[in-house]
């Protein structure tokens, strides 16, 4: 099994848009969850729903 870390890894990719056709909505977090810890979010407990409204400006 080979483990998918890195820039060169499409997985997330590929599991948004099974979930998009399954009829969730989804968004996929440019820079990973690494980015997402280094900009101070929350990964768990309650802080974590609240920190995933906040706005991209995509």
């Amino acid at each position: 099994m080979r483990n998918c870390d890195g820039i060169g890894c499409n997985a997330s990719t590929k599991t948004a848009l099974k979930l998009l056709g399954l009829g969730f909505e989804v968004r996929e977090l440019m820079g990973g969850l690494d980015w997402w810890k280094r900009d101070g979010y929350a990964t768990e407990g309650t802080e974590a729903r609240a920190a995933t409204a906040i706005a991209c400006g995509c």
